[in-house]
């Protein structure tokens, strides 16, 4: 079996050489490539990060399931789906400080504010 290098020598080989000056056995060499190449282009490409994202979902959706409406499960949703601008907007714009200062705005029969 031909390695590394010598791969890609074989095809320059099998490829530089008119079709009709080729042995019978170089013919099937082009016909073996050909179909090669028709299967790699063929196969579908599968993205790890998709798998992630529906794992994420599959999560969410089994612990929250019951306890949650459809509203919040969509934002825990888009949440984890949109977790890498979710960690850029905490590491610049202090994230957390401001959902706790909105979330404090708002009227409350107890007063949670630490003095």
């Amino acid at each position: 079996m031909a390695e590394g290098g010598e791969k890609m020598d074989l095809v320059a080989d099998l490829l530089s050489k008119p079709f009709s000056r080729r042995t019978f056995q170089e013919k099937l060499d082009v016909v073996k490539l050909y179909t090669f190449v028709c299967l790699a282009v063929t196969i579908p490409v599968s993205t790890a990060s998709v798998e992630r994202t529906f794992s994420a979902l599959k999560r969410i959706k089994t612990y929250a399931r019951n306890t949650t409406g459809q509203a919040r499960l969509s934002a825990l949703a888009s949440m984890a789906i949109e977790k890498d601008f979710l960690m850029e907007l905490k590491r610049k714009d202090n994230l957390h400080n401001k959902v706790i200062e909105l979330f404090l705005r708002k009227e409350r029969r107890m007063d949670f504010v630490y003095k």
